[in-house]
């Protein structure tokens, strides 16, 4: 058992939780943050390091991994104690020297005491979605990317980007400057799902031979020996096959998640993979128990990094409130 009972467990090192790990810091509190990768950043930091985020107050864009160095400065320096690679398991209430508190087990084995905690654990656990394609996992390592954690990755390779969102058309956009051009980005539908000026920007690149957009198409065939060489698209609508030269094949098709031990706490939840809070107060249906960021659910919710920052100091004044038996108020941080 870790020393001690901290004030508040902060379940999730991203900048959500390493948001409330500052506010809680700042009104004293002490923090423990448990986050089930090796490093802390959450999924900023794991799968678009080097990707522009443009929703951050003060900030016109700034690159994925030096939004997390910022908050981990920030959401570390009241000293919070950290502990990286554990992954959380159950869940339960227990006495310790005459005060009822929360106690989390993680799978490893360790159990942190916590008089309240806050969930910001993003969609949960992930996976990336993948093409349904006959032995697809076969090149992974060998040209087929899921992430575009590093760019120099990708200096000089002819590169087909699969996807119809966000994540596709930014690194069709980030990518000019690497890749051998033009870069291929191929979208199943017409439309695509994407920020209106994102493919705007795109179609004039495609005009500028650039980008090369395929809508309506589908990657049929992945070709190569030893590595990933060619992939063959089809025009779904015209059934006309196109075989494209292609060094990298970075398939951005969105992420199946889930909350995995945590939806076994007996927390109502909002859809499948949000808990359930009140937006006044973040408070989940078990006392105690707070969410923030992406996992919070309720009606009207939007999933930006922006609104999560306000959430996670809503969740810790709180939790703070509820501990101390006083009234929820902030402790402004200007001079």
């Amino acid at each position: 058992m870790s020393e001690g009972v901290s004030d508040i467990t902060i379940i999730g090192a991203g900048p959500v939780g390493l948001a409330a790990a500052y506010y809680a810091g700042h009104r004293d509190a002490s923090v423990r943050i448990v986050e089930s990768l090796g490093q802390l950043g959450g999924q900023v930091a794991a799968v678009y390091p080097e990707k522009h985020v443009y929703d951050v107050a003060g900030h016109p864009k700034i690159l994925g991994q030096k939004l997390v160095d910022l908050c981990v400065e920030q959401g570390l320096q009241f000293g919070a104690d950290v502990h990286l690679d554990e992954e959380v398991a159950d869940l339960t209430r227990i006495g310790q020297n005459g005060e009822e508190v929360l106690c989390l087990t993680t799978k490893s084995g360790r159990r942190f005491l916590s008089r309240a905690l806050i969930v910001t654990a993003g969609h949960g656990a992930f996976e990336p979605r993948k093409l349904a394609l006959e032995g697809i996992d076969d090149w992974e390592g060998r040209g087929l990317h899921y992430f575009v954690r590093r760019k120099e990755v990708f200096a000089g390779k002819s590169c087909v980007i699969v996807g119809g969102g966000d994540s596709a058309l930014d690194w069709t956009l980030g990518l000019q400057d690497t890749a051998e051009l033009p870069i291929t980005l191929v979208h199943r539908r017409e439309r695509f799902r994407a920020l209106e000026t994102s493919v705007k920007e795109a179609r004039r690149l495609e005009e500028e031979g650039k980008v090369r957009i395929c809508v309506t198409s589908e990657v049929r065939e992945i070709r190569g020996d030893g590595a990933i060489e060619a992939v063959t698209v089809e025009n779904t609508a015209t059934g006309e096959l196109v075989d494209v030269e292609c060094d990298a094949l970075i398939l951005l098709l969105g992420f199946h998640s889930h909350l995995g031990s945590i939806a076994d706490w007996g927390l109502v939840l909002h859809g499948k993979r949000q808990i359930l809070v009140e937006p006044k107060t973040m408070e989940t249906s078990l006392p105690g128990v707070y969410a923030a960021g992406d996992v919070a659910g309720y009606e009207g919710k939007i999933t930006l990094i922006s609104v999560g920052f306000g959430e996670a100091a809503i969740a810790a004044n709180n939790a703070i409130a509820a501990i101390r038996g006083e009234k929820v108020q902030p402790k402004y941080s200007t001079d």
